[in-house]
């Protein structure tokens, strides 16, 4: 990795959350896709943002700089999608890991991406809500990264799939723009597009989610 795009990194987010060190680099080689021993790939840098608008400031050095993004969560997905490309600017969502808002009233709470499900569940127990998303891998598995694997949990027959309850996210562009998609606390809405849609399954290829809010 150029040393000139990791002291911009750094510059815009702090040295506390970018690194360069091997066996940092190392342990965001792979995800549980069943892959050979040897066979991984090296993030060039990987960062640690806490906010949109930082994710946004990685995604437009890596944009002005011509250097692929790959997001990162808890690695569990078994499809590859987590999978770095060589010499790349990595992004763990994992920073982003604050439940902003609880609506007991509204049943609805707003969280970063980098919750995970379990942490979030907890959370919402407190207050007698529950969201029914129940993948195996709840422990680390973050709200971002289920949006963006689309992946079913356990009461998924009973309850429904992921989408249904999903209302709104904020998600960062291929050119570190910020965009809002969806209707915000709308539990139905029968106006425009459900582009928040769009990102379900969407394995990051169309944006990074950052923000979600979810019906519970």
């Amino acid at each position: 990795m150029d040393d000139l795009v990791v002291s911009e990194l750094r510059r815009r987010l702090g040295k506390d959350k970018v690194f360069t060190e091997d066996f940092v680099r190392f342990a965001y080689s792979r995800d549980w896709s069943p892959r050979p021993a040897g066979d991984y790939s090296m993030p060039g840098v990987v960062v640690r943002p806490t906010s949109t608008d930082e994710v946004a400031e990685v995604v437009r050095v890596a944009y002005e700089s011509g250097i692929p993004v790959v997001p990162f969560a808890g690695g569990t997905g078994m499809g590859g999608g987590a999978v770095p490309v060589e010499d790349c600017i990595l992004i763990d969502t994992r920073g982003l890991n604050r439940i902003l808002e609880i609506d007991k009233e509204s049943m609805v709470v707003v969280t970063q991406a980098g919750v995970t499900v379990s942490a979030l569940n907890e959370e919402l127990a407190k207050h007698g809500l529950w969201w029914p998303h129940d993948p195996e891998s709840k422990p680390v598995s973050t709200v971002g990264a289920a949006i963006s694997c689309d992946n079913d949990g356990t009461f998924g027959i009973k309850y429904g799939k992921l989408a249904d309850y999903l209302l709104d996210v904020v998600v960062v562009t291929g050119k570190g723009e910020v965009v809002r998609l969806g209707h915000r606390k709308a539990l139905c809405s029968s106006t425009g597009y459900k582009l928040h849609w769009l990102m379900v399954g969407a394995e990051g290829t169309l944006g990074i989610v950052t923000e979600a809010t979810l019906r519970v």
